[in-house]
């Protein structure tokens, strides 16, 4: 019976012996792989050194991505994986809290002589909002949450809380000494861009810079990671919340030049950065991007006005819009796709210092289409509207526009002009030809030279009988 005893308890030493309880740190990454996403969403892919494996081996993964989606957790050369799961349960006032439910704890209190304290013990009851239930010399009190006067003191750290969040997984073992891959998504990951355009005096070419920034909001630090940018939109099963930057977070600029060639990748656009970056947690990141010395571009202004049949007295006062426009072909200077995002233009003065005259959104581009951005209303281009006109016809009404524009500045301008028509529209008389027609609206260019004034005037039949 002894002989029994022993036999079964050298097994259960055994094999007790055999099962490990494996940690594998950020120390244990062999390769590390970022791909950031405009939309609070990355892929992380590494590697990490682990040896063979037994079917009882518990294997802990620290130093992943505190946002992590489970769901989308994928473990390669482990062997077959039989379980896995995330701890999450990270340390925090509020996970301290609920901890301490039914549990004793200290509440401390400053009297304000000689820097002694008032401390009392209490038991926990519930957390009701931001209201604390309390059990007090078998009276119950209510306590804020978040206090000026009283704080709280824990006893000890209760064991399910963890200080940063892990993996942990079994598998059916393996034999191999290959290093592991993890792949996973992530929130607290995105990026966006910046460009800056730099028109020449002539304003007839420019040069743009594209700079990209890099967030990291994953409580962990990338080592030595290759970083690649993925330009579009998709689509996700669970779109969550975007949690906003930090305004106090920590700011790297690497300036080093950067040749980055896009790449198709399914519907959307690739860039891998051609060296590995290190990006610490709660650190913006800038990075040149992209760069065209010399594109071709316009600087145009443009004037919209709206035809009703309508009698109508107001004068109107304002000044057009500035445009500039190019074209993303390699004819133009430039010919690569490029991401969306706030675009800042610079214009040199009179000393070749160069100076901001405005910002527009640019929406993503592919190759060959043609650009338009905002910059804001010129301030030497001037125009005032009336209605000039108004006669009852038999159809309709016939009216009459004019449009004084002056232009104080020093150099000759191009304006696009458009109107618009409210009811069916025929053009009786017009100050300058048309350049273009189409559905209800009709174009004009005219070319004001410097320090001029000129009068356009319009007369339109507007049809409102069939």
């Amino acid at each position: 019976m002894n002989y029994l005893y022993l036999s079964v308890l050298s097994t259960l030493l055994a094999t007790s012996a055999q099962a490990q309880q494996i940690t594998l740190s950020a120390n244990d990454q062999t390769d590390l792989s970022v791909t950031f996403y405009s939309q609070n969403l990355g892929l992380i892919q590494e590697r990490r050194t682990l040896g063979p494996l037994s079917d009882e081996d518990t294997v802990i993964v620290k130093d992943i991505s505190q946002l992590m989606d489970p769901r989308s957790l994928q473990i390669q050369h482990a062997g077959k994986i039989t379980a896995q799961s995330l701890n999450n349960s990270v340390i925090s006032y509020q996970s301290l809290m609920h901890n301490y439910i039914g549990k004793e704890l200290i509440l401390v209190k400053d009297n304000g002589v000689n820097g002694d304290e008032i401390r009392q013990k209490v038991k926990l009851l519930n957390l009701s909002g931001n209201t604390v239930i309390v059990e007090l010399n078998n009276v119950i009190e209510s306590i804020p949450l978040h206090s000026d006067v009283w704080r709280f003191v824990f006893p000890s750290k209760p064991d399910n809380l963890l200080l940063q969040p892990s993996l942990t997984f079994q598998s059916e073992g393996k034999t191999g000494t290959d290093n592991i891959q993890l792949s996973y998504l992530s929130n607290g990951i995105e990026w966006q861009m910046d460009y800056v355009l730099e028109l020449n005096k002539n304003r007839d070419k420019l040069q743009l810079k594209g700079l990209a920034s890099l967030f990291n909001n994953t409580g962990i630090t990338f080592r030595n990671a290759d970083i690649k940018l993925i330009a579009g939109s998709i689509s996700q099963p669970q779109q969550r919340s975007s949690e906003e930057a930090d305004t106090n977070m920590r700011m790297m600029v690497q300036t080093s030049k950067l040749s980055v060639t896009p790449q198709p990748t399914g519907d959307l656009q690739l860039y891998k950065l051609p060296h590995k970056t290190t990006l610490y947690s709660g650190q913006q990141t800038q990075v040149p991007l992209l760069q065209a010395d010399s594109v071709n571009a316009k600087a145009s202004y443009r004037y919209q006005f709206h035809v009703t049949p309508y009698l109508d007295n107001r004068q109107i006062k304002t000044n057009p819009g500035s445009f500039l426009t190019f074209v993303n072909n390699s004819a133009s200077g430039l010919g690569i796709p490029l991401p969306a995002g706030q675009a800042r233009v610079f214009s040199p003065d009179q000393n070749d210092g160069l100076q901001f005259v405005g910002a527009s959104f640019l929406a993503q581009s592919a190759v060959n289409e043609k650009i338009e951005l905002a910059t804001g209303k010129a301030f030497d281009l001037s125009i005032s509207q009336r209605q000039s006109s108004h006669q009852k016809a038999f159809d309709g009404a016939v009216i009459g526009i004019v449009l004084n524009i002056n232009n104080s500045a020093g150099d000759d301008k191009i304006l696009e002009l458009s109107s618009s028509f409210s009811h069916d529209w025929e053009i009786i008389s017009s100050t300058y030809p048309t350049i273009g027609k189409s559905g209800a609206v009709a174009n004009w260019s005219i070319k004001l030279a410097a320090n001029s004034a000129t009068i356009f005037n319009l007369k339109v039949r507007l049809k409102t009988k069939n």
